[in-house]
């Protein structure tokens, strides 16, 4: 009975992580297109080449282009995923809208209390967020599905969308709004009991990153390391990423080296240079646990040393391999931040080459 138990759970969390790289998977490209124009930015920009500049018109707008790819996730997530669950794909874009309504982030930002149907609304930006549309669309595949099978087949299309979307809207945001808050508190938390616990702890916080950005949390993972860095020099959340964008990298560089698929080579730049996981870890990591499993172990690593140094950041820059300059200031810790950053790409890349040493594809 234990082991009927075990089988269970591990068949959903199975079933669980092949959806989201399902409903994924689809706006991969979109993800590396927009990742590999911020590289290009980054090394043409103020930092690095300095050929052009932030008030540089062109730099401006290739810059809120490659934004874009990613504040409206969500929309692009909803579709995706309507393919998936087999629902209106246009009805679920629409879903995936709703979360970046104008009106509704021009009023979230003004702290304006909202409510329908006398159910308060929390008030949640969601851009750059994953998992809230992919559970919007799931919900709403199986109400829009139940409408249109028991309502007048002469008026269905006409209010089989209006029902499915009066229903929709309050689960969306009173359901899902509560429950992103529910995430954010608790990541909060943990990240603060983490910083406390000395180098285990950042080794522990940098090891979960790849499940913060599985969860859709790296909107709120953000507002935490900008809330911690406006409070004076960082000593977990910022560099943590950076190491662990950098690991995923040199995994996805592993596959490539192994498999000599140029989507991991475009992922692992993307990821490595232009600090967006995305795309390695959706289209590398969670199609093979062993790449994941190397992941985790090497930002582990880069965390406990990072830790055990004491490495501190003074701004927050880029979450690819060039925010290492970070590290300087006052009391620069930018040698040991290339050796946690070091150590831990060489880790991932020898476990991940070495659980592959058998494997062909």
């Amino acid at each position: 009975m234990v082991k009927n138990m075990k089988d269970k759970i591990v068949n959903i969390f199975n079933k669980f992580f092949k959806t989201l790289a399902s409903c994924v998977a689809p706006i991969v490209p979109v993800l590396v297109g927009v990742g590999m124009l911020k590289v290009v930015l980054i090394i043409l920009g103020p930092n690095v080449l300095n050929i052009l500049q932030e008030t540089n018109n062109t730099y401006i707008v290739l810059m809120f282009v490659a934004d874009a790819g990613y504040y409206f996730l969500p929309i692009y997530l909803a579709v995706s995923s309507a393919e998936y669950f087999h629902t209106n794909k246009y009805i679920a874009g629409l879903m995936g809208g709703m979360l970046l309504s104008p009106k509704f982030v021009e009023l979230v930002n003004e702290g304006t209390s909202l409510s329908i149907f006398n159910l308060p609304i929390a008030s949640i930006n969601y851009a750059n967020e994953i998992l809230p549309s992919i559970i919007i669309v799931f919900i709403e595949s199986y109400v829009y599905k139940f409408i249109d099978k028991h309502i007048y087949e002469k008026i269905r299309d006409i209010f089989t969308p209006l029902i499915t979307i009066v229903i929709m809207t309050p689960i969306i945001y009173c359901a899902i709004g509560p429950l992103g808050t529910m995430l954010s508190k608790l990541l909060t938390e943990i990240i603060l009991l983490l910083a406390s616990l000395g180098p285990i702890g950042v080794g522990i916080y940098a090891a979960l990153l790849p499940f913060v950005v599985m969860f859709g949390l790296g909107g709120t993972n953000l507002a935490i390391i900008l809330s911690i860095n406006a409070q004076g020099p960082d000593p977990i959340t910022f560099y943590s990423n950076v190491i662990y964008n950098c690991v995923l990298g040199f995994v996805a560089f592993a596959c490539y080296a192994k498999y000599k698929k140029s989507d991991s080579l475009a992922a692992g730049v993307t990821s490595f240079f232009g600090g967006t996981s995305e795309p390695a870890l959706f289209g590398v990591a969670l199609k093979d646990s062993k790449a994941l499993f190397s992941t985790i172990l090497g930002s582990f690593v880069g965390g406990l040393i990072m830790g055990i140094f004491k490495v501190k950041t003074f701004a927050v820059a880029s979450f690819g391999v060039l925010g290492v300059i970070a590290s300087i200031g006052p009391d620069s810790s930018i040698f040991f931040a290339s050796i946690a950053l070091i150590a831990a790409c060489i880790t991932a890349f020898v476990c991940y080459y070495l659980t592959h040493s058998n494997n062909k594809q």
